[in-house]
């Protein structure tokens, strides 16, 4: 049996950032703007963890912090990914796509409320763009 290192995990017992915002949202101020985050963006070297933010929900479960969209209109969901589609795009156009994606994470609503087609759809078009995936 093998003992565990507790200094380990005092090491990892720490509040963090948010994983569902990077850079974090203490990294704006009024002095970042726009091109900056461009510049940010051109110059970034690391390995990519991508994150989808999927913000339906049929109803509120007063436990969740995240941004969420209570709707039973499924018309919206359609719509919503047509949209990431178009900041995937904007987003590809600013990062080098070559860098290999380590990470990749649903979030935010309830992501099983979408129809599998649905998700595939936006896993396939994500690695489309971000074509060095982890193996």
């Amino acid at each position: 049996m093998s003992n565990i290192d507790f200094e380990k995990f005092s090491q990892y017992s720490k509040p963090g950032p948010r994983y569902t915002s990077y850079p974090t949202a203490l990294e704006f101020n009024d002095d970042f703007h726009y091109d900056d985050y461009i510049q940010y963006l051109e110059n970034a070297k690391e390995k990519l963890s991508l994150y989808v933010h999927l913000p339906f929900c049929r109803s509120a479960c007063y436990f969740c912090g995240c941004n969420v969209v209570f709707t039973s209109k499924e018309e919206k969901l359609s719509a919503y990914i047509e949209y990431l589609k178009k900041e995937v795009d904007l987003l590809a156009a600013h990062i080098d796509t070559s860098r290999e994606v380590i990470q990749f994470h649903f979030g935010g609503g309830t992501p099983t409320y979408y129809k599998a087609f649905e998700l595939d759809e936006i896993v396939t078009y994500i690695k489309s763009k971000f074509s060095n995936w982890l193996r």
